[in-house]
């Protein structure tokens, strides 16, 4: 029997498995994947994140693979273009970098990884007490553990089998790209055109080499399915408004699709496991949060759990846990919410662009917000839309 079993190599699992690995904690990891793997998600580090990256004390070994960011150029449709500097440093890194640096961090500090597909959660007396995985070999092995993080990411089978995924609205949009190259100098600014349910986001990787996104409704992709790099060069086209396009760009490697872009749960807390990053709840990657919410809650997690081996009340230590996620997590998608109306309706978009022109300072509030350097309420309430609209 293991401490504590992680399901997901990713960066909420490797995170918290480092922290605990480092603690004395006997760790397991099991991921199926082999690493360095392609996922062109979440390949923005904002300021918390990167903040948290140097907290576990893997941040040099990041910059030697990211670029630095200087901040968000923004248009929405019928607006003016909108910069908002990072007052935070801030690093764009693919993934399969990221990843494999928080995954072999993990293992020098004495966790253990088991590739493996996680197939079910073994269930004793009504607390979760280790998970069944299937190897290279097909054999269906379980794996028992005192506790269970469940860091399998959005649509968690963790989540799923412990009957804590809440019910989809159907309305999650799916993102449609990869890594492209053709795009031209972006001079260190994520990129954003938005408009009508749908973006187009441009990451610059390096100089050479960009994370390129199209991210719209269901309802549009399903209209592309005879010819989705059509669909995908028309919308871009569209939002781009003659400033991007995919034109002269090259695709690196295979187009991804992602969706769809929702996740929600009842809980993220239950006896003997926790859910962490994207399978404790994924919010819209517009503002840019998913991986300095996977590593926060790592660590938030991470406390729990060693509270619990140093004589705490599980249910109490969970408890807590669960309830910075939850108010945590409400917070933030409020704010995403938030930023969306604004971009989204044409004439607030307007007024918002021009209002932050000659306030920076409004617009340095709302991405110190998002990057994690100060809370939601503080940065995006009734006020400050009220001075956005004003």
């Amino acid at each position: 029997m293991n401490d504590v079993i992680v399901a997901g190599g990713g960066p909420a699992g490797s995170a918290a498995a480092l922290l605990l690995a480092r603690a004395g904690v006997d760790v397991r990891i099991v991921e199926r994947a082999r690493f360095p793997r392609r996922k062109v998600c979440g390949e923005y580090l904002n300021g918390g994140a990167v903040a948290a990256l140097a907290r576990l004390g893997v941040l040099d070994a990041v910059r030697k693979r990211a670029a630095p960011l200087q901040g968000v150029r923004l248009v929405a449709s019928g607006a003016p273009p909108v910069v908002l500097p990072f007052s935070e440093p801030a690093l764009a890194c693919a993934r399969e970098d990221l990843d494999g640096i928080l995954l072999d961090a993990a293992l020098a500090a004495g966790a253990t990884l088991e590739r493996a597909r996680v197939e079910d959660v073994i269930v004793t007396g009504g607390r979760c007490t280790g998970l069944a995985v299937r190897g290279d070999d097909g054999a269906l092995v379980p794996r028992a553990a005192r506790v269970v993080l469940g860091a399998d990411g959005a649509g968690s089978l963790v989540a799923r089998k412990l009957g804590l995924t809440r019910g989809s609205a159907g309305r999650g949009r799916y993102a449609i790209g990869g890594h492209y190259t053709g795009f031209g100098t972006m001079d260190g600014y994520v990129e954003m055109y938005a408009g009508g349910g749908a973006y187009f986001a441009l990451n610059p990787l390096n100089a050479e080499r960009a994370n390129v996104m199209v991210v719209v409704p269901r309802t549009r992709l399903a209209r592309w399915a005879a010819d989705v790099d059509a669909g995908v060069g028309g919308a871009a086209a569209a939002l781009g408004d003659g400033v991007r396009s995919f034109a002269a760009a090259t695709r690196l490697g295979q187009r991804v699709s992602i969706g769809p872009l929702e996740h929600r749960v009842r809980r993220t807390a239950v006896d003997g496991a926790l859910l962490i990053g994207d399978a404790a709840g994924f919010l819209d990657p517009f503002t840019g949060q998913g991986v300095f919410l996977a590593l926060t809650g790592a660590e938030h997690a991470a406390a729990a759990v060693l509270a619990v081996f140093g004589g705490a009340p599980e249910r109490a230590a969970f408890g807590a846990y669960a309830r910075w996620r939850e108010v945590d997590f409400e917070r933030r998608t409020r704010l995403a919410r938030g930023v969306s109306l604004l971009i989204e309706a044409p004439p607030l978009a307007r007024r918002a662009a021009l209002r932050l022109a000659r306030r920076p300072d409004l617009g340095a509030r709302l991405i110190d917000a998002l990057a994690g350097a100060v809370p939601p309420p503080r940065a995006f309430g009734i006020a400050l839309l009220g001075r956005l609209l004003a």
